[in-house]
């Protein structure tokens, strides 16, 4: 397919306002994203002064909690705004800040939250004032979020909270965790679930690093007879599971890293133009062409029903099983689409960045490695597989 004739080319922004808001935050990112703001990576090093100050302008230039009421620190803008907010970062392949606090915390606390709680932290969020942790995965419950273990038990106003979790990205420099424990041992387990806000700072917790091997680090969370007041649970007690997965197929759409591969794909595609194997450019070995172009027909399916699913909705519909098909099939895409580089470059391609010799400066190998935990993290292939039959197809739920 013609690189100037691609099916992801379709207009999000259809009306003037959205229009003017693709063109702002165009400008915006020409002039704030910086190769400083760039090399400090979150998921590392933590959000440090660049950062921060980064997504505070962010904030201040109305790029978060877009959708939000004005009361609560909103612009009261339309999903495609946010759907252009997070593809115009994908295709920098840059970092968006605050996306727990956008797509998961904000927009539970703004159907669910006292008003108390939507007015503490709604506009702080848009502001882009506060980051926040993920507090879902434990040790024995991951894909199945229903089976965790943490405890939190009733004490008069507050609630005493113990337990451990795992796999916590972004802890380390979040300002609040955005926890789900169980409160409940009698009832039916996704019936016994509640979520807080928890101040990460708050005695008794405590934060340990976990390094994966795509050289990104994660956390492990302890927490030791934490105490929570009340005002900082979510909603009803005991709805933290509906509360949970009521978005997820819009945080599993709106984070989709298609665009990457998108990215990724191109510069393959131009260095084997120019690179030789055997005297002869590597875009003339048969079966390095071969390779590339079963790349090319496979993502641009995965973007034609990613491009299907954000239409419906831009439009209001409601989706049920699209975006999880959209994180099934670009999860595996990816990791694919990693060793598939990796065979087209051959050893020179295992080369890490830093090597004078290294393709690519060094993304295949790096991606490689990156790319393990994605079929993994978010719901692994096989849970999403069986999402897409009960919800999808509307056969029986898995035993």
């Amino acid at each position: 397919m013609s690189p100037g004739r691609r099916i992801l080319d379709f207009e999000l922004a259809s009306t003037p306002e959205e229009r003017a808001f693709q063109r702002r935050l165009s400008d915006f990112l020409d002039r704030e994203l910086t190769e400083e703001v760039r090399r400090q990576h979150p998921l590392d090093l933590g959000l440090g002064p660049e950062g921060r100050e980064f997504m505070r302008r962010l904030g201040a230039a109305g790029f978060l909690g877009i959708g939000w009421p004005e009361q609560y620190g909103g612009v009261g803008g339309s999903i495609a705004m946010e759907i252009i907010l997070s593809q115009e970062f994908a295709r920098r392949e840059a970092y968006l800040p605050n996306s727990v606090a956008r797509l998961m915390a904000g927009p539970v606390i703004l159907r669910h939250g006292s008003e108390r709680m939507k007015c503490e932290f709604l506009p702080r969020i848009a502001a882009g004032e506060v980051e926040f942790g993920l507090g879902y995965t434990e040790p024995p419950a991951g894909s199945d979020l229903a089976a965790m273990q943490m405890r939190a038990v009733r004490d008069g106003e507050y609630y005493i909270i113990n337990g451990q979790k795992v796999f916590n990205t972004q802890s380390h420099f979040a300002d609040y965790h955005w926890l789900a424990a169980r409160t409940d041992v009698d009832a039916p387990r996704h019936r016994a679930i509640s979520l807080f806000v928890v101040d990460q700072r708050a005695p008794g917790i405590t934060i340990n690093p976990i390094h994966t091997l795509g050289g990104e680090r994660t956390n492990a969370v302890f927490y030791d007879d934490v105490k929570v007041h009340e005002s900082r649970l979510v909603g009803e007690p005991n709805r933290g599971f509906y509360y949970m997965i009521e978005a997820i197929e819009h945080e599993r759409l709106m984070l989709s890293q298609n665009i990457r591969l998108r990215n990724f794909l191109d510069r393959l595609t131009n260095y084997m133009r120019t690179a030789l194997r055997d005297g002869a450019p590597l875009a003339k070995h048969p079966a390095a062409r071969q390779r590339l172009a079963r790349m090319e027909a496979e993502l641009e399916a995965a973007l034609c029903f990613e491009a299907h699913a954000l239409f419906l909705l831009r439009e209001g519909k409601t989706i049920e099983s699209e975006g999880t098909v959209v994180k099934l099939v670009g999860s595996e895409l990816r990791q694919r689409f990693a060793y598939d580089a990796l065979d087209i470059l051959g050893a020179f391609g295992r080369l890490e960045e830093g090597s004078k010799w290294a393709p690519l400066m060094g993304e295949a190998a790096r991606m490689s490695r990156a790319t393990v935990i994605e079929t993994i993290g978010g719901g692994t292939s096989e849970v999403l597989r069986n999402v897409v039959a009960y919800r999808g197809l509307r056969l029986p739920r898995d035993p």
